[in-house]
């Protein structure tokens, strides 16, 4: 007997120093793990934007920014919302009679010593427009103002999370005493352990039937931080262990405040909800330091169980709990009879909108690619990234109803569907102006595949290519030794093409040919006779020149089927040629991530969109007047029929084969690709004009009319020439009953019928 006391004292004594080794190793190596931190993008304001004093205020309410009246300093966080007199008393700047009045606010993130200097004010305009946009001290007038860019996910490791680190003094003493009250009474008292609790618990047990754990906070903090939730004498002995000497090691404040930070609160798609901070922002869109006792008696009701608690999936449960949780506070004369009625009456909380749940993972993916090929460790930086969460929301929604609408009404892609066949999609979004990539949707849906479509999908792309064959005629002059122009005319009769050897005969959609037309006629009507035809004529190399300087990297092999995009290409290469012609020849390198900052706040990398010119404005100008064609009354007429009527141009793609579908458009403002098919190459006999221009039109209904309803810039060189209906029918332009009586098109000067 004394052997085996003197072994079980060396074995315990063995297993202290081991486990507090252990233990110490673990909380310095766990206290060093910096999350890796995304945001979203910031909303841009700029003038001219539609928007209203009431609905912009709500975006700031949603990201907790508190009110203050106009005539109060704002610091970090704050906004005003002033009416005409108000907002002009405050600014000494005088507004005229259309302006009603103005929104001010100083972001979150701005440094104390600049707070003044950061005020951005909107001025509103009564049409519902933004008028002006000042910001600075003294103000200044600028073009954009940007609001708070908002936390999107935290990552440790490949493990996504929302987490918010919160001190205890940040924490009200009512959510403390909560926790306390259901978890761990005797909490204050014991040294790590509670056997009074364990006897208790087990009292219980054995005379109800019911399971009730005996567990303290210190216990529950040690599981969760240190080790597994896996039922084993030996865990529950580690965990005994390490209780008492975590007791030895910290404070009861500091126990408290790490286990409030690393509880787990439960789940928001794929994001772990931990500790106090996350958990009141996803449940009640408040700071910790605003809950009050319903809300804390709710959170302290769902650390028992994330799950069954959840108010939102399972509100009778998380009711009761709270009630539980009440009835334990009152008993321990923590609050008084009329506050617990009150908390018990109190409803529980909406369900959060979360925007882009299903499909911003696919955003995060592009980042991290992108850091990756940079090779920046993404590892503890904060990311801003560029993506706008409402435009994600937007594109995601477009995307699914479209094609959740095709597996109900399309007959062959319903039985494909029966078949276990599902329809698939992208949607990437840049804006012109910075280069920046707004919107990513891979797919459907992330959590059903990872693999995304928009960043490693290489398809084949159709007739998105023709307008990189009729800008090389537009760079070169015809055999005879004339410009190419808009309405150089083209032969588009059937016919054999050889080449090295070989034979190719390209047939136009549904056999249709239409003799000779002009160029834009065309293009707008995506002929293939008459493009493969020009582009024999242009060299099919100074094609594949062309479509490498605007922005493709893909290897293009010289074949005449690449006139007609019988090739593969990334859709990221299709956003960044077709942002090179929206913005006129310019091109602007696109990127998903507008700057990182590691741990010191010194930024590791920052966006520079290498801006250079590439090709004459005024020949792409023209381009761009023939593209505008496809969307008025070419391939792409439906946009303006069902309601998206701001200038736009593009151009619709179908490979041969209908395993493709494409929509590749642009405002001066944005630049969207769209793209539908099978993942295993299924036929789904979709069009450009079926499959993508439906998506693309709902998305621009929604987020294209943010933006002012401008045409393309015309460049110096260039000149606008509207041809009347008698020199239509001259170039054989009036063929279909939806063909226009009068046509703009842009020339570069000198070149103008």
């Amino acid at each position: 007997m004394t052997l085996a006391i003197i072994a079980g004292l060396g074995f315990a004594t063995y297993s202290y120093f081991s486990l507090e080794k252990e233990m110490t190793q673990k909380l310095e190596s766990k206290r060093f793990i910096v999350p890796t931190e995304y945001y979203a993008g910031p909303r841009v304001f700029s003038a001219r934007n539609s928007g209203t004093p009431e609905v912009i205020e709500g975006l700031f309410t949603k990201q907790n920014f508190r009110r203050r009246e106009y005539d109060q300093r704002l610091l970090q966080g704050d906004y005003f919302l002033a009416d005409r007199e108000q907002c002009s008393a405050r600014m000494q700047l005088p507004l005229d009679e259309n302006q009603v009045g103005c929104l001010a606010w100083v972001n979150k993130d701005i440094p104390t010593e600049k707070v003044d200097s950061s005020l951005q004010v909107l001025v509103f305009q009564n049409d519902s427009t933004i008028s002006k946009i000042f910001a600075g001290a003294p103000f200044q007038e600028v073009t954009s103002a940007f609001g708070e860019a908002p936390l999107l996910a935290q990552y440790i490791g490949n493990e996504p999370l929302m987490q918010k680190t919160v001190t205890l003094g940040e924490v009200p003493p009512t959510c403390s005493n909560a926790i306390m009250a259901i978890e761990d009474a005797q909490f204050l008292e014991h040294g790590g352990v509670s056997f009074k609790g364990i006897l208790r618990a087990l009292v219980k047990n054995i005379t109800t039937g019911r399971k009730e754990g005996g567990s303290t906070i210190t216990q529950q903090l040690v599981k969760n931080y240190f080790l597994t939730s896996e039922r084993t004498i030996k865990r529950k002995y580690q965990e005994f262990i390490m209780s008492i000497l975590l007791e030895s090691r910290f404070n009861k404040d500091e126990i408290l405040e790490t286990y409030l930070n690393v509880i787990y609160m439960g789940q928001n798609g794929s994001f772990q909800v931990r500790g106090y901070g996350a958990a009141a922002r996803y449940y009640f869109n408040k700071e910790v330091t605003n809950l009050d006792l319903s809300e804390c008696s709710l959170l302290a009701a769902i650390v028992n169980s994330p799950g069954l608690y959840n108010p939102f999936k399972k509100p009778a449960n998380a009711e009761r709990r709270r009630h539980l949780v009440l009835e334990k506070m009152k008993g321990l004369d923590f609050i008084t009879e009329s506050q617990m009625a009150t908390a018990d009456n109190t409803p529980l909380p909406r369900a959060p909108v979360t925007l882009a749940t299903e499909t911003a993972p696919y955003y995060l993916d592009a980042v991290r690619k992108q850091l990756d090929g940079l090779k920046v460790p993404v590892e503890g930086l904060r990311i801003y990234t560029a993506l706008d969460l409402e435009s994600q929301q937007a594109a995601q929604e477009s995307l699914s109803g479209h094609l959740n609408n095709l597996e109900k009404t399309n007959k062959h892609i319903k039985g494909l569907k029966e078949k276990g066949n599902s329809l698939e999609g992208i949607v990437l979004v840049g804006d012109n102006r910075t280069g920046l990539v707004t919107v990513v949707v891979g797919g459907r849906n992330y959590r059903m595949t990872q693999f995304n479509r928009a960043i490693d999908g290489h398809r084949q792309v159709g007739s998105t290519m023709k307008p990189f064959v009729f800008l090389t005629a537009l760079i070169n002059e015809t055999p005879e030794g004339k410009p190419f122009t808009p309405i150089t005319l083209l032969n588009d009769e059937k016919q054999q093409i050889k080449y090295e050897g070989q034979t190719w005969a390209p047939e136009n959609y549904g056999k249709k040919y239409f003799g000779t037309v002009p160029m834009f006629y065309a293009l707008k009507n995506s002929l293939n006779a008459a493009t493969a035809n020009l582009g024999m004529s242009v060299g099919i190399g100074n094609i594949v020149d062309v479509a490498h300087k605007f922005g493709v990297d893909s290897e293009l092999k010289a074949f005449p089927s690449l006139t007609l995009g019988a090739f593969e290409m990334y859709p990221r290469e299709v956003l960044q040629s077709y942002m090179t012609i929206a913005n006129l020849g310019t091109r602007k390198d696109i990127s998903f991530v507008r700057k990182a900052v590691n741990a010191d706040g010194a930024e590791v990398y920052t966006f520079n969109p290498n801006e250079r010119q590439v090709e004459d404005p005024a020949i792409v100008a023209s381009l761009i007047s023939m593209m505008k064609q496809v969307v008025i009354s070419g391939s792409a007429r439906a946009i303006p029929l069902n309601g998206f009527t701001n200038p736009a141009a593009g151009k619709t793609g179908t490979t041969n084969d209908n395993k493709d579908a494409w929509f590749s458009g642009f405002t001066p403002y944005l630049t969207t690709i769209v793209w539908v098919g099978y993942d295993n190459n299924l036929q789904h006999k979709l069009t450009g004009s079926s499959g993508g221009v439906p998506v693309w039109t709902d998305f621009m209904k929604k987020i294209g009319s943010r933006y002012p309803a401008d045409d393309f810039a015309l460049p110096e060189d260039a000149v606008k020439v509207t041809l009347d209906e008698d020199t239509l029918k001259a170039l054989n332009a009036l063929q279909a009953p939806f063909d226009p009586t009068s046509v703009e098109l842009v020339f570069k000067k000198g070149t103008e019928p």
